[in-house]
Parts: structure tokens; C-alpha cells; sequence
């Protein structure tokens, strides 16, 4: 195997636990998994051959792929898969906007999942989640999702019409907890925190005074906590 390129029509994970995720959530795209010698024959090491037999994916031992691709040197197993197509539900949506940073939008999508949001669309990005890179960032939340990449903001509404518009905005007129979000619905994360200032007049501000300094991720996971929390209140 070569490392990794965006042309690519396969993709891969590095790692057991990675591998456990897209065996268990993503099996139909899984083509093999890679072993090294020195993996240590635990608990875990059982389990992936378990879902590997289960889900009928070849397992093989190769060290010579596992150093080549490997970034570091502890890592015993990589998973090999197909790219796969996502589809967006009609449940409420994830839209982050600009993003073009492997760790923040693998940070990002751990919490959508972890507050039960997995239709993901990525509106003018030019990025591709299927980078190991972005993979290992996620720490396996990608295989949890369905993403979709969108040119900008008028082809989402063009193909996601019926979906409410929720822009987060550094200085918004309504705060975000006195939002009441009508499904379906899309939260509109800009990579930037101000990055949706002049699109929309409109917008939610989150209520901090240190705003510009919140990170990406803390900001997304205030956002994605409050939005999981009204919508377990109905």
C-alpha cells in the first residue's frame, strides 16, 4: 500500500480502536485489515478479529504497510476501506462553514456525535474528511456520520430546502438559549467566529465576553450541548 492521496479511491485507519469503529459502524465499505506481529494479543486484539470473522473482512499481517503508513510507532493494526457516499437525513444538520483544518474538524465531529448530531455538511471547505489525518482527529466519530460536501451555502438550501437556518455569529441579536430551533433544522458553524458576520444580520450569538478567544472546538461544543439539550426537553 502507498500512503495516503486525496485522489485515492480508498482510504484508511490507523490503529485498533479506529479500526473498531468502521468495523462496527461502516463494515460494507471495510476491504481489509492490516496486523502487525508485535500486536499485543489482549482483550481488544480479540474483539477486532471477532468483528473482522463477523462482518466476513480479510485480515492479513503485513509489517512492511503498517511502517510505511503508520505516523506512529505504536501503531499495530490500520483499517483499509472504501470511500462511501453519506446521505443527510432529514434530522436536524451539522453545517460547518470554511473549514480547512484536519484537527479541528476531527475534534468538531466528536462532538456532534457525542451530542447525538450526525448529518454533517461541509459548506465550502476544501477539505477531505477522508484523510486519515482528519480520521485519527475524530477519534472514529467520522464512522458515525454522514457527510456531504457542499460549493457554498446556495447549494445546501438548493438541495436542503425545508431546513431552518440556525448562522451562530460572534454579535448576534437573539442569544442562543433563547432559541428555539424548529426541526428540521441546521446549525451553521463558521471555522472563523466571526465568519458569518456579514452573511447573516440575523444571527445567534453565544453570551461571552472573551468570545474571540474561545477556541473552535469549546465554541461548537457549546453550541451542539445547548442545541442537544432543548431538543431533549421536548
Amino acid at each position: 500500500m502507498n500512503r495516503y492521496e486525496r485522489s485515492d479511491s480508498t482510504s484508511y485507519c490507523l490503529g485498533t480502536s479506529l479500526t473498531i469503529e468502521a468495523l462496527k459502524h461502516k463494515s460494507d465499505a471495510m476491504i481489509e485489515v492490516l496486523l502487525s506481529e508485535k500486536a499485543h494479543r489482549n482483550e481488544q486484539f480479540s474483539y477486532l478479529i471477532e468483528l473482522c470473522e463477523k462482518n466476513d473482512v480479510h485480515y492479513r499481517y503485513d509489517e512492511r504497510s503498517i511502517e510505511k503508513l503508520s505516523v506512529k510507532e505504536n501503531c499495530y493494526c490500520i483499517g483499509v476501506f472504501n470511500k462511501y457516499a453519506g446521505k443527510l437525513s432529514n434530522k436536524p444538520h451539522v453545517g460547518l462553514i470554511g473549514f480547512n483544518d484536519y484537527g479541528e474538524l476531527g475534534t468538531v465531529l466528536r462532538s456532534a456525535v457525542c451530542f447525538d448530531f450526525h448529518d454533517i455538511a461541509l459548506i465550502g471547505s476544501d477539505i477531505d474528511h477522508f484523510d486519515p489525518r482528519c480520521i485519527r482527529a475524530s477519534m472514529g466519530s467520522i464512522f458515525h456520520c454522514d457527510i456531504i460536501s457542499f460549493k457554498d451555502l446556495d447549494e445546501y438550501k438548493e438541495k436542503h430546502p425545508d431546513h431552518h437556518l440556525y448562522p451562530f455569529v460572534s454579535r448576534g441579536k437573539r442569544e442562543i438559549s433563547d432559541v428555539c430551533f424548529t426541526e428540521p433544522y441546521t446549525l451553521l458553524i463558521s471555522q472563523k467566529y466571526d465568519g458569518l458576520d456579514e452573511m447573516f444580520t440575523d444571527g445567534i450569538r453565544i453570551d461571552h465576553k472573551e468570545l474571540a478567544e474561545i477556541s473552535l472546538p469549546i465554541r461548537s461544543s457549546i453550541i451542539l450541548e445547548t442545541a442537544y439539550a432543548l431538543k431533549r426537553r421536548r
